[in-house]
C-alpha cells in the first residue's frame, strides 16, 4: 500500500499547472515546455480548480492572447464532503420501490 502511494505522488508531481490568472501565452509556452496538450489549473493552496487544453487556448488566441486562462478553462466540480454510505440508501431505496442491486440487501 505504501509503495503504491508513493508512486501516484511521483507520478502527481509530474503533472504541469498553470495559476486562473496565468495568460493563454504562458499556459501554451508550458505545454510547450513540458510537452503536453492539457494543463492543470489549480488554486493558491495547489487544489485543482480546472483544466485547460490546447484547444481552448487556440480557439481564444485570435481575440486575446493575454486573456486569463479562468475564461478558457473547463471548471472541476469540487468532490462531494461527504458520500452517503450504501447501508444509508439502501433503506431509502426501499421505501421509494426502486430496485435493490443483488447481494445488496
Amino acid at each position: 500500500m505504501r509503495q503504491n502511494r508513493a508512486f501516484k505522488e511521483a507520478l502527481s508531481s509530474f503533472i504541469a499547472t498553470v495559476f486562473p490568472t496565468d495568460t493563454l501565452l504562458r499556459a501554451l509556452r508550458e505545454m510547450e515546455r513540458h510537452q503536453v496538450r492539457m494543463l492543470g489549473v489549480v488554486g493558491e493552496g495547489g487544489g485543482l480548480l480546472g483544466l485547460v487544453s490546447e484547444s481552448h487556448i487556440l480557439a481564444a488566441w485570435g481575440a486575446d492572447p493575454l486573456a486569463p486562462v479562468s475564461e478558457v478553462m473547463a471548471r472541476v466540480k469540487p468532490p462531494p464532503r461527504e458520500r452517503p454510505r450504501l447501508r444509508n440508501l439502501l433503506p431509502r431505496l426501499r421505501r421509494k420501490g426502486r430496485s435493490v442491486p443483488p447481494g445488496r440487501g
